[in-house]
């Protein structure tokens, strides 16, 4: 005899019970591996900037135990004996050199550009949970260059990783400023040797850059139109509040407030809002520290996403920038990157 039989399908009802299930597995895996994603973006970040840490001891091991500067322009020159001689040029007309491309010795590239124009080879400076890895130098190749952002043109390439998520602390690694006459300088640098940073252990070298290009925007020595500043380095320390601008180049130190810790007060709740297309202005170069591990989420004012940090020592520890200023000042017992009797205002 032969058996009859009919297949039978699912229901209306009995799908839509079958995607509600699905519906709700989903609700619950997401956020489980957003945060699992976010965690493994954190340790590849950390295992980065400790890659950077082992570059730049090399760096202090190879230049008579001195730490590099955070950059420098292109040709610099100094004739006579820095801080009383004559520094040049002016202006980086020919670019940036930074210290991504002094502690993998490729600065030494005059006639030779071509690693500065491709991503090939520069992933240590590279953060997965920035957009693009990190931040484009001030002066980049076309594939390389931000919509908004303008650069000194004429083909310059700054001598600096074309994605950088991380910067140093001014504090040790000075920026270009090494002679009282140069460009009106109220502050003046000279190089920190290793042996002057008390508490390795406890004293930041490096940390991260933020996701958006636009809180370290500035006007161009060259183009005069917004750019981004991502060679430039951060530090804790400040004078009042309001001062962290050009308004007293070129005047005399006489009067001008005492460098201080920076206070937890001082930083701004949210440093990527902005006024137009300018950042809103704050009293510290820390609100320049990228905060970019964790859900977005203020408690009492204060953003609780996390941070990698770099120490002298070489660890890493991811906290939040609060934890840098206490119970423990972190960014060093002074600013061993200045001269005596010079003070920091930008």
């Amino acid at each position: 005899m032969e058996r009859l039989w009919k297949r039978r399908g699912f229901t209306l009802v009995e799908l839509l019970v079958v995607i509600g299930i699905i519906a709700v597995l989903v609700g619950i895996l997401l956020p489980t591996l957003g945060r699992a994603r976010e965690a493994a973006n954190t340790i590849k970040c950390a295992a980065n900037l400790r890659s950077i840490g082992q570059g730049i001891s090399q760096y202090v091991v190879e230049n008579k135990n001195t730490y590099p500067a955070s950059y420098i322009y292109e040709g610099m020159t100094i004739t006579g004996q820095a801080p009383n001689g004559q520094q040049a040029p002016t202006a980086a007309d020919k670019g940036y050199i930074h210290w991504s491309a002094m502690i993998y010795k490729r600065k030494d590239t005059a006639r030779d550009d071509s690693i500065f124009r491709s991503s090939s080879g520069w992933e240590a400076f590279t953060c997965p949970s920035l957009d693009n890895g990190g931040l484009s130098p001030t002066n980049t190749f076309a594939a390389n260059h931000d919509s908004w952002q303008n650069d000194a043109g004429g083909n310059i390439v700054d001598k600096q990783a074309p994605r950088c998520a991380f910067t140093l602390n001014e504090a040790i690694c000075p920026r270009n400023k090494f002679c009282y006459t140069y460009q009106g300088a109220l502050r003046v640098y000279a190089f920190v040797k290793g042996g002057q940073v008390k508490n390795a252990g406890g004293t930041i070298l490096a940390t991260e850059l933020p996701r958006d290009e636009r809180i370290v925007q500035g006007t161009g020595e060259v183009s005069g139109s917004y750019v981004c500043k991502s060679h430039r380095p951060v530090h804790g320390f400040t004078g009042i509040a309001g001062q962290l601008d050009m308004s007293m180049v070129g005047k005399s130190l006489t009067g001008l407030p005492a460098l201080r810790r920076t206070l937890v007060s001082e930083l701004s709740p949210d440093p990527e809002v902005f006024l137009g297309a300018q950042q809103q202005q704050g009293s510290t170069r820390l609100d320049w520290v990228g905060r970019n591990h964790g859900r977005k989420k203020l408690e009492q004012g204060k953003d609780r996403r996390r941070t990698n940090f770099l120490y002298v020592d070489g660890h890493v520890e991811t906290k939040t920038i609060y934890e840098t200023l206490q119970p423990k000042f972190e960014w060093g017992e002074r600013f061993y990157s200045l001269i005596p009797g010079t003070d920091i205002l930008n």
